[in-house]
């Protein structure tokens, strides 16, 4: 808890038995609930956040974007805060974002993704070409800002859910999750940088860059023409 609100960090986890361990071991003592939402896993990713005091839910609905709203349902907190379960995103900074936030009188914050030295191969490259591209996309078609439309790091207070509609169930969700709240105009919105790594990450990856990719961007066109793609 900070300046009295409790804060909750949700993570999304599909077979991650490999990266909770070293994600959780770095939440810090300010946040006052971590919810895991396994998605569908067939290891120990329960068990290991069980283990580690978390509150898990079930989601047999496969996706990234179903697994985020279940465990939005869950939230009772002021603050909401979420990580992937790889260990790529620095949770040892919810504290300071949380700062940010309050201090700023900010609803939502997204942490844009800066690559470190450990980054700068082929493959990770291609990832950040891949997000640069989608982040140019939305800011053409939307209208809004948003330097990193992908970052899977947010921190926001919880109300701003009961303002938006989220209707993707797979990786589009991130871009559609900022691309609501900065559609309404009267949120104070941010975005913060953090360091980043690709190579860091824990267990196998989830996301096929070009297939996550072209899905993303179908999303983008289709969301403003105004059709339904809850798969994307």
């Amino acid at each position: 808890m900070i300046r009295g609100k409790s804060i909750t960090l949700v993570i999304p986890a599909h077979n991650e038995e490999a990266g909770l361990p070293h994600v959780l071991r770095q939440v810090p003592v300010e946040v006052d609930q971590v919810i895991v939402v396994d998605n569908c896993s067939t290891d120990g990713t329960s068990r290991v956040a069980a283990d580690f005091g978390c509150r898990v839910v079930k989601q047999p609905l496969k996706g990234y974007g179903h697994a985020y709203q279940a465990g939005f349902g869950a939230v009772e907190s002021d603050l909401i805060v979420t990580a992937d379960a790889d260990g790529t995103y620095p949770v040892d900074r919810i504290s300071s974002l949380v700062e940010i936030l309050l201090k700023e009188q900010l609803d939502f914050i997204s942490c844009s993704r800066k690559p470190d030295d450990h980054a700068r191969n082929l493959n990770n490259i291609m990832r950040f070409t891949g997000n640069f591209v989608l982040s140019a996309f939305t800011m053409l078609i939307y209208w809004h800002y948003i330097r990193d439309s992908q970052s899977g790091m947010w921190v926001f207070r919880r109300e701003v859910l009961d303002r938006i509609r989220l209707t993707s169930g797979g990786m589009a969700f991130s871009e559609e999750l900022k691309i609501e709240v900065w559609s309404l105009g009267d949120m104070k919105c941010r975005e913060v940088d953090i360091p980043f790594s690709y190579s860091e990450r824990m267990g196998k990856a989830k996301i096929n860059l070009w297939r996550d990719g072209f899905r993303n961007l179908v999303f983008l066109f289709a969301k403003r023409l105004g059709i339904p793609m809850t798969r994307a």
